[in-house]
């Protein structure tokens, strides 16, 4: 493919289109590699991964269902809502924790944006594998202190999402613009 056909073509796919089958790590090693070369002002290189898989993933999808029961006000908790949380486990096959470190050296803006910028490359890699997909997602407490702490960020860092990683039987390649 060429790069505005990889580009015309990113997609995000849900967690219900997943099969429950486990991506390869070498897929999640190229999708992280990639990420290293967004680029950043003064190469601050802003961005902290931290992939979630096995017992581990388990555990994050345990603090989602967690976080929605407690932090949920009662006149807004959605059962059906808890119950697609609790499929996660069987569904996804990786969680990635999207963070950044401010640097103090530019703006905080510019390293939002590389941080961003790392995650397009993520989604651009996924071009290339037939059955291995996912989305950024900004839901399950991500960007609150609960979630910047369970991933092992540190005071200052922002947690800003997680990206699920799943394997789907077809891609869809088709969308309105």
């Amino acid at each position: 493919m060429k790069i505005d056909e990889y580009i015309q073509h990113r997609r995000s796919h849900f967690i219900k289109e997943f099969s429950g089958k486990t991506v390869p790590d070498s897929v999640l090693d190229k999708m992280l590699e990639n990420a290293r070369w967004a680029p950043s002002h003064k190469l601050t290189l802003p961005w902290r991964f931290r992939v979630f898989s096995g017992d581990e993933k388990n555990k994050l999808c345990e603090q989602f269902e967690k976080y929605y029961i407690e932090k949920t006000p009662s006149e807004k908790f959605d059962q059906i809502k808890l119950d697609k949380i609790r499929t996660y486990k069987s569904k996804i096959s990786h969680i990635i924790s999207i963070g950044m470190k401010p640097s103090g050296k530019v703006p905080e803006w510019e390293e939002l944006a590389a941080t961003a910028m790392a995650v397009q490359n993520m989604y651009l890699t996924l071009g290339d594998e037939p059955h291995a997909a996912g989305y950024w997602t900004s839901g399950n407490g991500a960007g609150s202190e609960w979630m910047r702490a369970y991933t092992g960020l540190e005071e200052g860092d922002k947690q800003m999402g997680f990206f699920f990683l799943g394997w789907v039987d077809q891609k869809r390649v088709e969308a309105v613009r």
